[in-house]
C-alpha cells in the first residue's frame, strides 16, 4: 500500500512540476535556415514565421508539409523576396522546402510555442486520475485505523 502511495504522489507532483518547467522552454523560440528543402522536428505546437529570399525576379515555391496529416500546410509560389507564418498544430516533423532552379534561403522561426491538446489531455487525464486515486486509497486506509 505505501508502495502504491508513492506511486500516485509522484505522478502527481510530477505533473504539477512539469508546467513550470515546460512554460520555461516553451518561450524559447527554435530557428532553422532550410537551403534546398529538409525535415524539421518541432518538440511542440506553434506558429512559423518564414522568411525567404532570393534574387530579384526569382520565382519559386515555398512549401510547408505536414507528414503526419499528409498535407500542406502553406503552399506559396513568390518571386522575389517572401515573409510568411503557419500554424503548427502539433509537435513532430514538418517538412520545409523551397523549390527553385536558383539558389534561396528560407529562414524558419518558430513562436508562440505551445503543448498540443493530445500532450495536455494526457497530462492533465494522468495527473488527475492518479489524484483521484490517491484519494481514494488514502480514505480506504483511514477508515481501516
Amino acid at each position: 500500500m505505501r508502495l502504491l502511495k508513492a506511486v500516485l504522489l509522484s505522478i502527481v507532483i510530477m505533473t504539477i512540476l512539469v508546467f513550470p518547467i515546460e512554460k520555461n522552454a516553451l518561450t524559447q523560440p527554435i530557428s532553422e535556415v532550410v537551403l534546398v528543402g529538409q525535415g524539421m522536428v518541432v518538440p511542440s505546437a506553434g506558429m512559423a514565421v518564414l522568411s525567404a529570399s532570393a534574387d530579384e525576379g526569382t520565382g519559386y515555391t515555398v512549401r510547408v508539409f505536414d507528414p503526419e496529416s499528409g498535407r500542406a500546410i502553406l503552399e506559396r509560389n513568390v518571386t522575389g523576396s517572401f515573409r510568411g507564418r503557419a500554424m503548427l498544430e502539433h509537435s513532430g516533423p514538418y517538412y520545409f522546402a523551397v523549390g527553385s532552379m536558383t539558389p534561396v534561403t528560407l529562414a524558419v522561426r518558430v513562436i508562440n510555442r505551445h503543448p498540443s491538446v493530445t500532450v495536455l489531455n494526457i497530462r492533465y487525464g494522468l495527473g488527475g486520475v492518479s489524484a483521484l486515486l490517491l484519494a481514494a486509497v488514502l480514505l480506504v486506509e483511514g477508515r481501516r485505523r
